[in-house]
């Protein structure tokens, strides 16, 4: 794993896999941003990391992923924190934020919240980023999907407001949705420098589904995530992603265990990933036409 001088943008990096992610990065002499939602949290683990890896190169953002307002000024942050070590490029973009909502709740951009945090967060940061990430010989985004995302259909025109709310399905469209934006964003931008991954990181040992969740979802998370994997196992893959010179021109759209997985039929529909790509444009206000 050579990151060494690379430059890294982990979102979610203040726990769970995020955190493993920024302290290995750390450990392999990456330059690491690491994005979180609570400053006293991003600290702590900016704290624990340089605990751990006293010769860190390390800092932290932070950020309401829920808020397209915020995502910009995030943009705009990252942009002066690499500009301050004199670099000019981000070679790594890892989106790993997620959330799990029992309740539809709607984000001040009236989307629902899980659509908003799991996939136009990441749609959006990665095309404020693009710039920076275009500037690197061999950039990388990747993605944190799941196998949930098997044996799931949705209308993308309709996900920021789904009719029936079930917080499993939500939570399903959106990691299909991470695969869809994974694989339209390599056939638009194929050719370029900048490669996308998606990846399953299988069940981990982590307290992800017991945040913004009831009793009953946190109950049966916990007794879940018992037998779930180290987050440090889908770390590993993703600075595989982040670092193996040979993947940059794979068509393999989504990895786990460091090596290529199917993902489900919808996954790869380009029409449906067309589609998913201009919803997201507009919902976005990004306005450049891409997915023609």
């Amino acid at each position: 794993m050579n990151l060494k001088n690379k430059t890294i943008v982990i979102t979610g990096a203040t726990a769970g896999i995020g955190f493993q992610t920024a302290l290995d990065a750390s450990r392999a002499g990456a330059f690491v941003i690491g994005v979180g939602r609570n400053p006293e949290r991003s600290e702590n683990a900016r704290q624990k990391i340089i605990s751990q890896a006293p010769d860190a190169k390390i800092t932290f953002l932070t950020a309401d992923l829920a808020s397209q307002k915020q995502i910009r000024l995030l943009a705009e942050q990252i942009k002066l924190a690499l500009a301050e070590r004199n670099l000019i490029s981000l070679d790594v973009l890892v989106n790993n934020a997620g959330m799990f909502m029992d309740k539809k709740i709607f984000t001040e951009d009236g989307i629902e919240t899980t659509f908003a945090v799991n996939h136009l967060a990441p749609f959006l940061l990665t095309h404020l980023l693009l710039p920076l990430l275009s500037q690197s010989p061999s950039a990388r985004v990747i993605t944190v999907s799941s196998d949930s995302h098997y044996r799931t259909s949705f209308t993308p025109e309709k996900a920021k407001n789904p009719v029936f709310f079930f917080g499993l399905i939500a939570y399903k469209v959106s990691k299909l949705s991470n695969v869809l934006f994974t694989s339209q964003f390599n056939r638009l931008h194929a050719g370029e420098s900048v490669h996308a991954f998606a990846v399953a990181p299988g069940l981990v040992n982590t307290d992800f589904g017991m945040k913004e969740t009831g009793r009953l979802t946190s109950m049966v998370w916990r007794s879940r995530k018992k037998s779930g994997v180290s987050p440090e196992v889908p770390a590993k893959t993703i600075l595989f992603l982040a670092s193996d010179p040979a993947v940059s021109t794979s068509n393999e759209v989504y990895w786990h265990l460091c090596k290529p997985k199917q993902p489900s039929r919808n996954a790869t529909d380009p029409n449906l990933a067309k589609r998913l790509w201009l919803e997201s444009c507009k919902l976005t206000s990004i306005t450049q036409p891409e997915g023609e």
